[in-house]
C-alpha cells in the first residue's frame, strides 16, 4: 500500500509540474503576443542614416526623430497655428521680433536630466553660433544657414524662462527646433547622430543595421504611451511593405507608393490617409554650365517634359503637375504664375535657335521609391523626343547622391523639396538664394537675392507674401528647373490602427502617445 501510495504522490507532483509548466508557457505566449501587439511597425523606404537633428533633413531621419525629440512648441495639424509643446506659454514683442517662452514644469529628458532654459539655449546655439559649447562643427549641419540667418540671440532668464530674439518675424521655426540633452551632448562629445536623446514619448532602445526600435518612455510629459515601442524597419521593395501591411505584420507606409493604391482601396484590412502636398518635385539644371547660358536652351528643356501626363499617369491622383516651385496652398502661390507650358515642336525650335543639335546631358538622382526611377525615365524619354540625350547616374542613399552632386559631373538633378508649414520662407531662400547651401541649381540673381532679404524682414503677413510671390515669379521667369509635380501624400494605414492623425508633413500629430492596436 505504501509504494501504491508513493507512486500516486509522485503521479500527482508529475501532473502538477506539468499543468504548471504548460501554464505558464501559455501565460507567457499570451504575455509576448500582447507585447508584440502593443509595438506600432512603422515601415521606411530609406533606413536613418543620422539622429541628431542638427544633422539632417532627411524625411527618413525625421520619422524617426519626431518621436524622440520635442521642440518649444508644435505646429496644429493643419499647419495654422503654434500649440503648447515643451514650452507651456510665450509672449511676443510688439515687433513679433522677440519671444520670451515659459518651460513646462518638471520635464525630463530620457537621460532623467531635467529640461531648463540652458538645454534650450545649447539646442539652438549649436546650430548656428560658432564657439558655442555644443556648436555642431562636423559636417553635415543642416541648418546652420537657415538658423544663423534667423536667431540673434538666446538669453536664459531663469530655469524656466528663456528669451529669443530673432533677426525677422518666423514664429513657426519655433516648432522645428528640436531640443536636446546638453548631458548627453557632453557625454557623446557634441555628436548624437547614433545616441538621441529627447523629450518625446518613445527613447531608443537598439539600432540594428537597417531597423531602428524605440521604447515608450514612462515619464514623458505626452502621458505614458499606449503603445509599448515602435518599429522602423527599412525596406528596398515597396511590394514588400505593402504586402506586409496588408498581412497585418505592420501598421504605416507615410509614404505609399500610387502604384499600389488600388490594392489598399477596398482592401478590409488597411484604408488610405491622405495628407500634406507641400511639396516640389524638380529636375534641376545646374546653371553654370555652358549650355544652359542660354534661356532659350531652359526653356526647350522645360517645354520638352509632359507634366499632365507625370500627374496623371504615375501619379495616379496623387500628385498635381506644377505651375513653378510653390505649391497650392503655400503661401504666395499665385495660380497665374506659370512655366512654359509643354510643346515638344516648340522646344525643337528653341534648341534650333540657340545652334544646339543633339545635346547629351547627364541626370543624377537618388531612387528610395519606384516611383522617383519612373518620373525620371519619363522625364528622359520626353526629352530624348527632342534630341535631348539624358544620362541617368542613379545613387541609392542621399549621402552617395550627396557626394556625388559635389564631384560637379552632372548637368541636372532631380531633387523633391518638402516643407512642414505654408510659409514660403522654408522652401525659396532655401532652394533660389544664391548662398544658400540647397541652391544646387546654382541660380545667381540679385533681384530675388534683394526681395528675399526684405521678406526676411519685420513685416505683416501680407505684405511678406506678396514679395514672396513676386520671388516665385522672378524663379519661373529665370527657368532654372523643370517644376515636375507637387505630391500629395497618401499613407497605408492598418485598420488594427485607433487614435491616428498625420500632419501636413506626413508625422503622427500625436507622436503616437495616442494611437492604440486592436
Amino acid at each position: 500500500m505504501k509504494e501504491v501510495a508513493k507512486h500516486r504522490q509522485a503521479a500527482a507532483v508529475r501532473f502538477t509540474a506539468a499543468f504548471l509548466f504548460v501554464a505558464l508557457t501559455l501565460a507567457f505566449a499570451v504575455h509576448t503576443a500582447d507585447s508584440a501587439d502593443r509595438v506600432f511597425v512603422h515601415m521606411l523606404t530609406t533606413a536613418p542614416s543620422v539622429l541628431d537633428p542638427a544633422k539632417s533633413n532627411r524625411i527618413d531621419d525625421d520619422q524617426v526623430m519626431w518621436l524622440i525629440y520635442d521642440a518649444l512648441t508644435q505646429l496644429s495639424a493643419d499647419g495654422a497655428r503654434m500649440i503648447p509643446a515643451l514650452a507651456e506659454r510665450w509672449e511676443a514683442s510688439p515687433d513679433d521680433l522677440t519671444y520670451t517662452f515659459t518651460l513646462r514644469n518638471n520635464v525630463r529628458f530620457h537621460d532623467g536630466s531635467l529640461v531648463d532654459a540652458e538645454a534650450v539655449k545649447a539646442s539652438y546655439e549649436r546650430q548656428f553660433l560658432k564657439g558655442s559649447p555644443f556648436y555642431n562643427n562636423v559636417p553635415p549641419n543642416a541648418y546652420e544657414n537657415v538658423m544663423s540667418r534667423l536667431v540673434k540671440s538666446v538669453r536664459v532668464i531663469d530655469s524656466r524662462t528663456v528669451e529669443i530674439s530673432t533677426h525677422y518675424a518666423r514664429p513657426s521655426q519655433f516648432a522645428l527646433v528640436k531640443i536636446v540633452s546638453p548631458t548627453a551632448l557632453k557625454k557623446h562629445g557634441g555628436d548624437l547622430s547614433g545616441t538621441p536623446v529627447g523629450t518625446g514619448p518613445f527613447r531608443l532602445a537598439r539600432w540594428e543595421g537597417k531597423e531602428v526600435a524605440l521604447s515608450a518612455f514612462a515619464d514623458s510629459w505626452h502621458g505614458r504611451p499606449k503603445l509599448d515601442g515602435v518599429r522602423f524597419p527599412a525596406y528596398e521593395a515597396p511590394t514588400e511593405m505593402v504586402d506586409s501591411l496588408i498581412r497585418g505584420d505592420s501598421h504605416l507606409l507615410a509614404h505609399l507608393p500610387p502604384d499600389y493604391f488600388e490594392q489598399f482601396r477596398g482592401n478590409p484590412q488597411v484604408h488610405l490617409l491622405k495628407y500634406g502636398g507641400l511639396n516640389v518635385m524638380y529636375i534641376g539644371m545646374v546653371l553654370d554650365r555652358p549650355i544652359f547660358k542660354d534661356r532659350r536652351v531652359r526653356e526647350a528643356i522645360v517645354r520638352a517634359v509632359d507634366r499632365n501626363r507625370l500627374a496623371t499617369v504615375l501619379g495616379r491622383g496623387a500628385m498635381i503637375p506644377a505651375k513653378g516651385p510653390l505649391p497650392p496652398g503655400c503661401g504666395g502661390f499665385d495660380p497665374e504664375v506659370s512655366q512654359p507650358p509643354y510643346d515638344n515642336e516648340r522646344a525643337r525650335a528653341l534648341l534650333r535657335d540657340a545652334g544646339v543639335s543633339s545635346p547629351r546631358l547627364r541626370l543624377l538622382y537618388n531612387s528610395p521609391s519606384p516611383v522617383w526611377l519612373e518620373i525620371v525615365q519619363a522625364v528622359q524619354a520626353d526629352l530624348a523626343k527632342v534630341g535631348v540625350t539624358v544620362d541617368l547616374v542613379s545613387t541609392s542613399s542621399w549621402a552617395d547622391f550627396h557626394t556625388e552632386r559635389k564631384k560637379n559631373a552632372h548637368d541636372l538633378f532631380f531633387y523633391n523639396w518638402a516643407i512642414s508649414t505654408p510659409d514660403p520662407d522654408r522652401l525659396l531662400p532655401a532652394l533660389f538664394r544664391s548662398d544658400s547651401s540647397d541652391n544646387y541649381t546654382r541660380l545667381a540673381n540679385p533681384r530675388v537675392d534683394k526681395l528675399l532679404d526684405e521678406a526676411q524682414k519685420p513685416m505683416d503677413l501680407g505684405p511678406r507674401l506678396q514679395l514672396y510671390s513676386q520671388v516665385n515669379r522672378l524663379v519661373v521667369d529665370e527657368i532654372p528647373a523643370i517644376f515636375l509635380v507637387h505630391r500629395i501624400g497618401m499613407a497605408g494605414v492598418s485598420n488594427r490602427v485607433t487614435g491616428l492623425t498625420l500632419n501636413l508633413y506626413g508625422l503622427p500629430q500625436d507622436k503616437l502617445s495616442k494611437v492604440e492596436i486592436r
